[in-house]
């Protein structure tokens, strides 16, 4: 039996929903007696006992000590995300402070990323990772070239979340328009979803076959782009990290060595800005939340990432990532961090409107 596929009983789900309920909130493993309080009918301890049992054997509770009683798995909070939380708009002490995270967006782009993630880690308190996109990591959603005279022609590269980045080419084979549009058009069906890098390798792989109809359109399309240039990529990838001295109050991370190892993790800036981009496409559409093992570059931590890429103006993006413990309160983080990201984008279009 799959429970994510709410194959849970109405009493479990409910026995579910009040224990991860009363553990956000206490933050002490729940016994039956506080659970049988907190149940909104009349049940015994003895039978909540028994249906907590059979929760643990799906995997969706468990108990730290013999004696103790039992907290919600990782699953479990997959399970409440999915199933149950409704989303909160911030109280007026939180918008106000969400408000002060928009100010110097029209301003330095580089400024308004750090005071953004500080005053989101200081509100949400949680740790917040911030990114400017680039495009080594754009995907591809539609290509084309323009020619600009005999010898020259302008690549565009049109990206998953609205950027355009143009490139001067030397039109060294001598391709006309009509040609021009046809490599634009297969690229475009072919590619769809790659990054530069990635269309570069699968037309090498694809010309080494040596075989298919299309080798004419893929030979001339290796040698575009092998002129559009990579973008500077800095050594040292401009990760902005900030609230990360606070985790370290909280009880999920008093134990040193743990807290030791959180620090490092944040201070491998090359992983964190491959979260960032891995889930920077689809966080533009929605808040992205993984959870525990879910997120493939903090896999081992108790920790919920929340991921959300707004719009910087031009044709620049952000993406934020929220790491915070996976007991916190879901509705009023996920909430805010919606609410704030939809004020970013109000503001960017007044700007550029």
């Amino acid at each position: 039996m799959n429970p994510l596929n709410g194959s849970l009983d109405p009493r479990s789900e409910s026995v579910l929903k009040t224990l991860i309920e009363t553990y956000l909130l206490e933050g002490e493993p729940v016994g039956s007696r506080l659970l049988a309080k907190r149940y909104p009918e009349a049940l015994s301890s003895a039978t909540i006992r028994n249906v907590l049992s059979d929760l643990e054997d799906e995997s969706l509770v468990a108990q730290p000590h013999t004696s103790a009683g039992r907290v919600p798995t990782e699953q479990a909070y997959r399970y409440y995300v999915d199933r149950w939380l409704r989303l909160r708009e911030p109280d007026a002490f939180m918008g106000a402070h969400l408000k002060t995270a928009l100010d110097g967006l029209e301003q330095d782009p580089e400024a308004w990323l750090r005071h953004a993630s500080r005053v989101l880690s200081e509100v949400m308190g949680g740790v917040c990772v911030a990114l400017p996109q680039r495009l080594t990591r754009i995907r591809l959603v539609r290509l084309e070239f323009v020619p600009l005279d005999r010898h020259r022609l302008v690549g565009v590269w049109v990206g998953s979340m609205g950027e355009v980045e143009h490139q001067i080419i030397e039109n060294t084979w001598g391709y006309n328009t009509a040609t021009l549009t046809e490599l634009a058009n297969f690229a475009s069906e072919h590619f769809r979803g790659c990054t530069l890098a990635e269309m570069r390798r699968r037309l090498l792989k694809a010309l080494e076959a040596g075989a298919g109809e299309a080798r004419a359109f893929q030979e001339r399309l290796s040698g575009l782009a092998s002129r559009w240039p990579d973008p500077a990529a800095p050594a040292d990838p401009p990760v902005v990290v900030s609230g990360l001295g606070q985790m370290g109050q909280i009880p999920e991370f008093e134990d040193l060595d743990r807290f030791r190892s959180l620090v490092a993790a944040f201070e491998e800036h090359e992983r964190l800005a491959r979260l960032l981009n891995a889930f920077g496409a689809s966080a533009s559409l929605e808040v992205q939340v993984l959870l525990g093992s879910e997120n493939p570059f903090l896999h081992s931590m108790p920790l919920a990432t929340m991921v959300r890429s707004v719009p910087m103006g031009g044709q620049t993006w952000a993406t934020f990532a929220l790491v915070a413990p996976l007991r916190m309160d879901y509705g009023r983080i996920l909430g805010g961090l919606a609410w704030w990201s939809q004020a970013v984008q109000r503001r960017v279009v007044g700007l550029e409107g």
